[in-house]
């Protein structure tokens, strides 16, 4: 009995997640007074892909502004298709739909839409990763120059950087607080994506701060990060320092041995 149970529950699972095998609704369900086998267990398909779709209007909910509803809905319906659920959680479900709408021919403002997928990813990216202690920025004073140029910044898991052509940034924090989506002109944008205390913020970098950060992040010492931006001074980098630390983007400094 136990397993003619699993057998029928692994069934309902292949019809309802990936449509196979409807055929066998008519020996394995019942109609009702006014639906057929196959129609009643279309009612838990319509049920299931409702609610991926309404997973991914919560994680792109700038998309869902700039599409439209009509358009989001048609377009997460064919994602779904494409990439459907391979695990018990649905918060990763979205991770595979910037490269899907880079695909996608026809869209309205391609450019930007594409930004802000990226954008809203990298923020349900950083809403789930482990939140850590935040370390102080060290006392240098007195240090040799040899000395500062093997300090070691490591990153917080929750922050993310990237490049943009929109300042996609600006039209998410409008959605967010209910206000009207400005109209975005294309301009170069880099940014850090991070989350402190269970809030996604948003921080503008200029080229040469998003090329120290980002050399930083991949695990350069301070001397070979300041070699790929040779136009910032030191105070400027000290600056930068002082503003990382205090927001919490490093968990830990490494000082020299």
């Amino acid at each position: 009995m136990r397993s003619e149970l699993q057998e029928l529950q692994r069934w309902m699972q292949r019809s309802i997640v990936a449509g196979e095998e409807l055929d066998s609704a008519a020996s394995l369900i019942l109609p009702s007074a006014t639906l057929s086998p196959l129609e009643r267990l279309n009612l838990y398909r319509g049920m299931y892909e409702a609610r991926l779709v309404e997973a991914l209007r919560t994680d792109y909910p700038g998309l869902v502004a700039l599409l439209g509803e009509e358009v989001f809905t048609e377009l997460a319906g064919f994602y779904i298709e494409a990439h459907p659920s391979r695990s018990h959680t649905l918060n990763r479900l979205g991770d595979r739909l910037p490269e899907f709408v880079a695909e996608v021919e026809g869209l309205r403002r391609a450019g930007m839409v594409q930004d802000l997928a990226r954008l809203e990813l990298m923020g349900t990216e950083v809403f789930d990763e482990q939140e850590t202690s935040a370390a102080e920025f060290p006392r240098t004073a007195g240090m040799a120059e040899a000395e500062l140029g093997e300090l070691r910044f490591y990153t917080i898991p929750a922050l993310r950087l990237g490049s943009f052509r929109y300042p996609v940034h600006r039209y998410l924090a409008a959605i967010r607080t209910g206000g009207i989506a400005p109209r975005i002109p294309a301009r170069p944008t880099r940014l850090a994506v991070f989350r402190r205390d269970f809030q996604v913020h948003h921080l503008v970098l200029s080229p040469g701060a998003a090329a120290l950060l980002g050399a930083l992040a991949s695990g350069e010492a301070l001397g070979a990060a300041m070699e790929k931006c040779p136009e910032l001074r030191p105070a400027a980098v000290f600056r930068h320092f002082q503003n990382w630390s205090s927001i919490g983007l490093f968990q830990r400094i490494a000082l020299p041995a």
